[in-house]
């Protein structure tokens, strides 16, 4: 089996050689045990190694998981040519009231609002492997003076339901103030900035993807200043317009804004591709051009993919656009599917790796639970990737590393009674046999 203490070695200098320690005993114990990850169980699976006070003291210290993750995702992806980085957020479903952080958030999962925990998660994509791994895991936590808006806004919005839209009659236009940024969106932009600054030198990072939640202006101009574009999707009745190219007046303010976008009738010269299914009957076309919109102050690079059934007559599409006005339609739309590996991270963490398990309920704690699960996605992806060439088999997955790990765990441990009983006993060459119990793959 492969050597944990192999990649977590060049962490020395990120590490005491204690704490360092403590990780690698509360690693190994996580890729074989059984039940949920909490404090009480991996003490349980490391019995004679660290106690229940050692590991919660661990779970208490400041721990560096981005500098970790950086440093041993930087020594074990070999050359990776385009990075890409993602965000998005997930809910832990929580009871009680004293775990830090609790609060009532919409679940996408359950489609209603619940009590929970909201952690913001920023991932870096091998875009040539397609594959996603975890960088850093914030929790979104609101001041009581966020909480005090989010209500005023939520009341003036039942009074004004079903009343008259649109500014009073009578009023000027005044340009839009700037305002302090949204919860979701401050977080973001204190993770973006930490991640470009730790990562410089490691990885070249030109675009950051997001859903179409990071699809506003508020993102656009945090990746603006942070000097790196942004991909990601509007809605599908976006109001989109052509920039105006015509002869303006000699007075007033020059015209930008020209004719509208009309998503039924594109014209002809921005048709970049026609695809044709015929087994489903569906006609792909994909689109590019460059619009304004006016919640944006830049043009944006805009990719529209229509889709007509031929056997049911109806017809959709999707709008994608990314800040870099030069980018090429099928690249945004390679690096805006292969955002979807973000929700790999987050299942993983939660099935295997305890984020949905923890039962800290302090700040720094909470904090070290879920980045523990988001660095142990890292970790089993580098062993798994190592286990399915020493077993040249490409379709073992992370419940056969974990088998073999358990296995591997129970003959060891068998091994060490029958060598102080016996000391004369043989051992045999392989354990093979064992260590494929449970194994899905074989």
């Amino acid at each position: 089996m492969p050597e944990v203490s192999l990649y977590l070695l060049p962490l020395l200098g990120l590490l005491k050689k204690t704490k360092l320690e403590n990780l690698r005993i509360i690693v190994s114990a996580m890729l074989c045990m059984s039940g949920n990850k909490t404090m009480l169980n991996i003490s349980r699976w490391t019995i004679g190694e660290l106690s229940y006070k050692t590991i919660e003291r661990f779970y208490n210290q400041v721990i560096p998981w981005l500098d970790i993750n950086i440093k041993v995702l930087f020594l074990n992806l070999k050359n990776p040519k385009i990075v890409l980085l993602s965000g998005d957020e997930t809910k832990v479903t929580k009871s009680g009231k004293k775990t830090y952080g609790i609060d009532y958030f919409f679940n996408s999962i359950y489609q209603k609002t619940m009590k929970s925990l909201c952690f913001s998660g920023i991932s870096l994509i091998d875009l040539e492997k397609n594959k996603s791994y975890s960088l850093l895991l914030s929790q979104l936590v609101f001041s009581p003076a966020e909480k005090e808006v989010l209500k005023k806004k939520k009341e003036a919005k039942k009074k004004n339901k079903g009343g008259k839209r649109g500014p009073k009659v009578g009023s000027k236009n005044t340009p839009k103030k700037e305002t302090e940024l949204a919860p979701t969106f401050r977080l973001l932009k204190s993770q973006l900035e930490e991640i470009l600054k730790k990562i410089k030198g490691n990885f070249i990072i030109k675009y950051f993807i997001g859903d179409g939640g990071y699809g506003n202006s508020t993102v656009a101009k945090i990746c603006n200043d942070l000097s790196i574009f942004l991909v990601s999707k509007l809605q599908y009745n976006a109001a989109l317009y052509f920039k105006y190219t015509g002869e303006s007046s000699r007075k007033g303010r020059k015209r930008i804004y020209g004719d509208k976008v009309d998503y039924n009738n594109l014209p002809e010269k921005y048709l970049c591709k026609t695809e044709i299914d015929t087994k489903e009957s569906v006609i792909t076309e994909k689109y590019q051009m460059q619009c304004l919109n006016k919640e944006f102050k830049q043009e944006l690079n805009i990719v529209i993919v229509k889709k007509f059934n031929l056997k049911t007559n109806k017809q959709s599409h999707v709008v994608f656009f990314s800040t870099d006005l030069e980018l090429h339609f099928q690249k945004i739309i390679d690096y805006y599917s292969s955002r979807f590996q973000i929700e790999f991270n987050f299942r993983d963490a939660k099935e295997f790796w305890g984020l949905e398990d923890f039962m800290n309920v302090k700040e720094i704690p909470v904090q070290n639970a879920a980045n523990l699960s988001f660095f142990m996605n890292n970790i089993s992806n580098i062993l798994l990737s190592d286990f399915r060439d020493k077993n040249n088999n490409s379709h073992l997955g992370i419940r056969d590393l974990i088998s073999a790990y358990r296995a591997n765990k129970y003959v060891s441990a068998t091994l060490k009674l029958v060598e102080e009983s016996n000391p004369n006993f043989l051992l045999p060459d392989t354990f093979d046999v064992i260590n494929s119990l449970g194994r899905i793959h074989v």
